[in-house]
């Protein structure tokens, strides 16, 4: 009995399913990780594969980065915890602002908490009752990310289902992500998001630029940077907490000053801004801040490149890039949920089986990080294009 297989046993008698979140879950179990260092990780039976998930997202420098570490193990030893505020959120935050482009930010510790309490502000700072959404965008697990009579959604890239949806001036936000990363990469048409921030003063709907997968993986920046645009709110995860928990929400002035103790707006947590997080956020913003990032981009290209070999359709942005089981053009949650699902199921495991780590579902990202080398990316993305084409051959027949 694999080791796997056996530890999935064992962890079913005690987790829903056997995990501790869905996307973790693939039949007949999932390969569990002992170990990973740079661009590669080892299951608990010392099989190696190449990660293109890096843990959907945050791992921008690769595993266990030497610099990040050597930070964390200091903090570690002065203390894990305070419950007062220390010199280094200060310091993160002076950097954070830096690329941010923001007025003011509060730290707290996920992407949910981060998107749940940006909604919450604008819900606050507008008094309004409803919130618009993309199809398809995944803002974290909380009651302001479904659809009901509160929350509604429209397509990404349909500035006229915007423009409807808020002639009313009923909707205290649009959040959504620049570039959507939760149903795939989908990348937003020409002068779509320079409309809607048109549409959205227009309408005094705050719109929050949902920046958790995007935020500092094109550029020292986030993504509503390169369209000069600027949000009312934008929140952030995953790449700005070097490994571990950190989010932040931040925006303009006059709203950020809401929130307690400055004013009425309540939200706390006894973790946000915790020393050993903020260390390892700290000096991964320091190696991003002066990280080239054409690398990044020409390693993507390379990527895109190759998987497009397949004859199927590929969405990338720098970092960033989705393989569809279609050969038409995704622009969209629906079009993206038309593609071929049970084929990519099957284009995992036979990418599992190559020793290529990626996301069992379809409608989550591949990754790629600065530890990974041309050669490398080349190599795999090749590898992953030829099983592409021959699944899609066989089951087109």
């Amino acid at each position: 009995m694999r080791g796997s297989e056996v530890l999935f046993s064992r962890a079913s008698k005690l987790f829903p399913k056997g995990v501790n979140s869905p996307v973790r879950y693939y039949p007949p179990y999932p390969v569990f990780i002992k170990k990973a260092k740079g661009s590669k990780i080892w299951d608990v039976d010392g099989k190696s594969y190449t990660d293109f998930l890096l843990a959907y997202g945050p791992l921008i420098l690769g595993h266990s980065p030497e610099r990040v570490v050597k930070k964390v193990k200091e903090a570690l030893e002065d203390g894990t915890l305070f419950g007062a505020p220390t010199e280094k959120e200060v310091k993160f935050g002076e950097l954070f602002l830096k690329g941010s482009r923001l007025d003011r930010i509060r730290i707290v510790n996920t992407g949910t908490e981060a998107t749940m309490h940006a909604i919450r502000l604008a819900l606050h700072f507008t008094k309004r009752k409803r919130i618009l959404k993309i199809r398809g965008g995944y803002h974290g697990t909380h009651p302001y990310n479904f659809e009901s009579e509160r929350v509604e959604s429209v397509e990404f890239n349909s500035i006229e289902a915007i423009k409807d949806k808020l002639s009313g001036r009923e909707f205290a936000c649009l959040i959504m992500e620049p570039v959507m990363g939760n149903i795939g990469v989908i990348n937003p048409k020409e002068g779509y998001l320079e409309e809607i921030r048109e549409v959205t003063e227009k309408t005094g709907t705050l719109l929050i630029a949902d920046e958790v997968i995007t935020g500092f993986r094109t550029g020292f920046h986030p993504y509503y940077a390169t369209k000069r645009i600027e949000p009312d709110i934008a929140t952030f995860a995953k790449i700005i907490g070097g490994g571990l928990p950190l989010g932040v929400y931040g925006g303009k002035e006059e709203i950020m000053r809401e929130v307690r103790p400055s004013g009425n707006f309540p939200q706390a947590g006894t973790y946000s801004g915790n020393p050993v997080s903020v260390t390892a956020g700290l000096e991964t913003m320091k190696i991003l801040y002066s990280r080239d990032y054409s690398k990044l981009k020409r390693m993507t290209e390379d990527a895109v490149k190759c998987l497009s070999e397949s004859g199927l359709t590929v969405n990338s942005e720098t970092g960033m890039l989705s393989l569809f089981f279609s050969e038409r053009e995704v622009t969209n949650a629906s079009e993206a949920i038309k593609s071929r699902s049970d084929l990519y199921t099957e284009f995992f495991r036979a990418a599992l089986g190559e020793g290529i780590y990626l996301a069992p579902s379809f409608d989550e990202t591949i990754f790629i990080s600065f530890v990974h080398g041309d050669k490398e990316v080349r190599e795999k993305f090749h590898v992953l294009a030829e099983e592409a084409r021959r699944i899609w051959k066989k089951r087109s027949r």
